[in-house]
Order: structure tokens, then sequence, then C-alpha cells
């Protein structure tokens, strides 16, 4: 018993002297004992030599320990992290200049950081009807609509939930004479230059007044700032460098991932999940860039577009191409399109259109539930690009099957089910339809699709179209036509189409 006793004193007498030598530590570094122990801003170098800086939760608001650490990292001389341990945090708005590191938590519903309420709206001067947010600088002086800020850096976020549960996570914020309390984003990546992979992460909304969403959009990546001399709101500095979007959850938000205004970059979206979103994936303005949207499951769209693509809508764009390669959408609703792309610049700017795209393997299952699905919404839409291709994508109800106007294009190998119009070119109707009135289709070669149970028309050439091909289509049980030409446009031929009824007759 003595000499457990004399163990037990001697370990007492360590633990004591280990304790007074981190007090003493402690004081020397100018640290509480108490915000040590809790771990708010400890920082430490790992085996590889980059720097770490932790940050714990403290229960109420953890805005200013993890901007400190951010701060501390983007001071350093090497790659550097900023780690959130497990546990929740509660955030205002943090904005971080020129980050080189990674900004890690402990894993998706780990580590959960949490929206204030009404947090601080933009600065007086720069949230007017002809002044937004993003004329000034993000920062203290002028807190974005943004949880996280991110301008220019190279850098990773990974490993974190981020929720808002908020009716108004911002006080009033003016968007151009329209006031809104939602955020603009979660996460924003703006500047001139960034290199970011976000991965393994949680993303939820609530409510609120922004498209009936609090969180216009939880990923965005763009040019937002403001050349000096601004006359335009929307003349935003595009931005450069690459964001990959892999493996992450959405959930009732209005945009999962936005990206806008790129010059020479890439974009990366795939692997992720969406639920409840009016556009789960946007891409605007795309100038010598390319973007990738790939292997993407989205459900219950209410409207909008699961993927929804425009090109110089607010300035004219270079040539750039967009890939949208083995995505799901389920439960696409009344009124809403699958995938959407349509290039502006004939119309708005009077320049030839510079987007090209290629659309394959897509499976879009519309919601028809309510009996009301709009015969003119087309499940995948192709307005005015410079070229494009739609081959293997399988679509199943809904209004057009595949609508285009514009081209030239293919529209190849593709399986459409108990759509109004199985394909459609010469803007059979819908969003098309909206910004282009009666425009023709021109050069489509609509190859080698199988079209069943369409509701009106299989294969639909109209207003004006010319110069298209229809050949070796299987198409079956149409309501009214397998093929239907309404004797406008010149130079379009049918050949080998497996079809039963066509007007004028002959085209079978």
């Amino acid at each position: 018993m003595k000499r457990h006793s004399g163990e037990r004193k001697l370990r007492t007498e360590s633990t004591i002297a280990v304790l007074v030598g981190i007090a003493v530590l402690l004081f020397a570094l100018g640290l509480p004992g108490s915000a040590a122990a809790r771990g708010a801003g400890l920082s430490r170098t790992s085996d590889t030599g980059w720097n770490v800086y932790m940050v714990w939760p403290n229960g109420h608001n953890d805005t200013a320990d993890i901007q400190a650490a951010f701060n501390a990292c983007t001071g350093a001389s090497s790659w550097c992290t900023v780690e959130l341990v497990p546990g929740v945090y509660h955030v205002a708005q943090i904005t971080v200049y020129g980050f080189d590191g990674s900004f890690l938590g402990a894993g998706q519903g780990v580590t959960i950081i949490k929206g204030l309420p009404n947090l601080p709206p933009p600065a007086a001067a720069f949230n007017t009807s002809t002044s937004p947010f993003w004329a000034g600088l993000p920062g203290p002086s002028n807190p974005w609509p943004e949880l996280f800020t991110f301008v220019n850096g190279t850098f990773r976020i990974s490993g974190m939930t981020i929720t808002d549960t908020y009716l108004n996570p911002v006080m009033d914020w003016n968007y151009l004479g329209t006031t809104f309390t939602a955020l603009w984003a979660s996460i924003l990546i703006t500047g001139g230059q960034a290199n970011v992979d976000i991965d393994h992460l949680t993303l939820v909304g609530g409510t609120g007044d922004y498209a009936g969403f609090n969180n216009a959009n939880s990923i965005l990546f763009g040019g937002q700032l403001l050349p000096a001399g601004w006359t335009d709101p929307f003349a935003q500095i595009p931005i450069s460098g690459s964001i990959s979007v892999t493996h992450s959850v959405f959930r009732n938000l209005e945009t999962a991932v936005d990206v806008l205004s790129l010059v020479n970059a890439t974009a990366t979206v795939c692997f992720n999940t969406a639920t409840f979103s009016e556009d789960p994936w946007e891409f605007w303005d795309l100038s010598y860039s390319t973007a990738l949207l790939c292997d993407n499951q989205a459900s219950n769209i209410p409207e909008g577009a699961g993927a929804w693509v425009a090109q110089s809508f607010f300035a004219p764009s270079q040539p750039s191409t967009v890939y949208i390669i083995g995505n799901s959408f389920r439960d696409v609703n009344s009124g809403s399109a699958g995938i959407f792309l349509i290039d502006t610049g004939p119309l708005y700017y009077g320049v030839p259109p510079t987007l090209s795209a290629v659309v394959s393997g897509n499976v879009i299952q519309t919601n028809t539930s309510c009996g009301c699905y709009l015969a003119d919404t087309p499940a995948i839409g192709f307005g005015e690009l410079a070229s494009f291709v739609a081959s293997g994508n399988t679509i199943v109800g809904g209004g057009v099957g595949i609508g285009v106007i514009g081209g030239p294009g293919s529209i190849w190998g593709n399986t459409i089910r108990g759509a109004i119009e199985g394909i459609g070119l010469g803007c059979p109707g819908g969003v098309t339809c909206i910004v282009y009135p009666d425009v023709a289709a021109t050069g489509i070669h609509v190859t080698g699709n199988f079209i069943k149970n369409s509701g009106q028309f299989g294969i639909a050439v109209q207003n004006g179209s010319s110069n298209n091909t229809v050949a070796y289509n299987h198409i079956r049980l149409s309501g009214v036509d397998d093929i239907y030409w309404d004797g406008t446009g010149t130079d379009n031929e049918w050949s080998h189409n497996y079809c039963k009824t066509s007007s004028p007759p002959g085209l079978c």
C-alpha cells in the first residue's frame, strides 16, 4: 500500500509541475488560462512544418476567434490551416484576404457553423438603390451579407456543416432598390484570382425573403468587385483561377453553387446532392473558361432549372464551353426546366453567341403528379448557343423533352417518354420564347433518338426552322403526330425515321 501511495504522490507532484509549467507558458504568451482551456486561437506547428491555428467554440459568438485565426494565417510565410474542432460555432460576417491554406472542420455534422441572427447590414454608403454592397470592399466597416467572404487566395475548405435557420440572418440590405434580409451567400470567393477546392460540406438554409429562401447562393465563386469609377453596378471585374466543389450536400437553398463572371478559369462541380433548390447549379458569363457539372443529384426543384447556364447576361462574354454530364434531376416541378442553357449575346448585344455545350448522360424526371406540368417548358432547353451536343439523356414526363432555338447542334441517342412534345425545334414555347419569340432552329441534327408517348408531337419542326436533319429516330404512340412540320423553313431533311404518323404525310 505504501508503494502505491508513493506512486500516487509522485504522479500528483508531476502533474502539478506540468500544470504550473503550462500556466507560466500561457502567462508568457499573454493568454488567459480560461482562453487556453477553451483553445481559442491556439497555434501549433504540424509535423510538416505548416502552421495550424485551432479554434474551440465558446458557446455564444466565435466570430472574433475565427477571424483572428484567419488573420494570423494570412500573415504566415507558408501554407496555413485554420482548424475547427468538433462543436457548434456561432458566427457573424468573416472576411479573409489572400488566404493560402486550409479551413478544416472535424466532419459534416461534427463541426457545425451557425450564422447569428440579425447580422449587421452593409455600410450605408453601399446599401442604396444605386450603390450596392459590392461597390465597397468587404470588411468590418462594410460587412457584406455573407458568412464567409474570401478575396483572392489559394485554399481548401472541408469537413463541416454551415447552417442558417433564422428568418432574418442579416439586417436589411438593399439589392438595387429591393430590400432583403437574406444571406447573399454562405461562402463567397471573389477578387481577381483564386484557386479553391471545397469538399465534404453540408450547407442548409431556411425560409426567407429571397425567392422564398433566406440564402440566395450557398457557395458563390465569381467576379464581384467593381472597377474604380464604375458606372454599371453589374460591370464586375471577372475572376480567374479555379473552383472545385465536390462531395457536398445542399438543402433548402435558392442556389447551391453559383459560378459568375469568369475569365481564364475552370469550374468543377461534381458528386454533390441538392434538395429543394430553385436553381441548384448556375453558371453565368464565362470568358475563355470551362465548366464541368458531373454526377450530381438534385431533387424537388420548385422552379427555375436544375442546371442554369446564361452567357452574356450582364456583359458580352468570350468563347467558353460547359459540360453537363451524368447528373440526375428528379421531381422537376411544373414550370421548371431540368437543364437550360442560353446565350443572350445575339439579343442583348448584337454579337455572335460564344457558348458551347455538351449535355450527355443526364436523367430528368419531371413531377407530373399535379397534372399541370406546362406543355411549353423544356426538360432540356438550348437557346442560341454557338454549338451544342445533347446525347444519351433520359427524360421522363414533362412538357417539351428537348427544346431548341438557334444552332447548330446535334441531338442523338436520347430517350424521351411521356413529354408533351419529344423534341421541338424553332421555339416550341416555354422559357425560350419568353426572350426569343418565334426564333427558328437552324442546322440541328436529330438522329437516333427514342421517343414514346408524347402528348402531342414526337418531333416538331416549326417557326421557320431550316437546314435541319431528322433521321433514324424511333417514334411511337404520339398523341397527334409522330413528326410534325408546320411548312415553314427550307432545306429540312427527313429520312429513315421509324414512326407511323406525320404532318404532312410522308415524313416517316
